[in-house]
């Protein structure tokens, strides 16, 4: 996979916004990221989760999209969450202490 290499689908629609991210989340491609996740945040938005287990590399950029993202989410009364992370991003997330935050239940294990 090409280091710029990000995908982004979306899975399924308002209320309930599912994600599915892919690839590399650093520097070059956390401005697609940060446009996808934006792009979910409509009127009838309820929660939006991102599924990250594709996800081979997730910088420091990500946590800052993410962080970003929930800031709004909380302002507009949605629900932000992660799901199926891969292990970089777990790992990631754990030193950044956000993994209560941001993993939804079934995905801490």
């Amino acid at each position: 996979m090409d280091r710029s290499t990000f995908t982004i689908t979306e899975l399924s629609e308002v209320p309930d916004v599912k994600l599915k991210a892919a690839g590399y989340i650093a520097y070059d491609t956390a401005g697609q990221f940060e446009k996808a996740l934006n792009d979910s945040f409509q009127d009838d938005t309820e929660s939006i989760t991102i599924d990250m287990e594709n996800i081979v590399v997730f910088t420091s950029i990500g946590i800052r999209v993410i962080l970003k993202a929930l800031k709004a989410a909380t302002q507009k009364g949605i629900k932000l969450q992660i799901e199926n992370p891969s292990a970089i991003v777990k790992n990631v997330l754990k030193l950044s202490n956000l993994t209560e935050l941001l993993l939804n239940e079934g995905s801490k294990k």
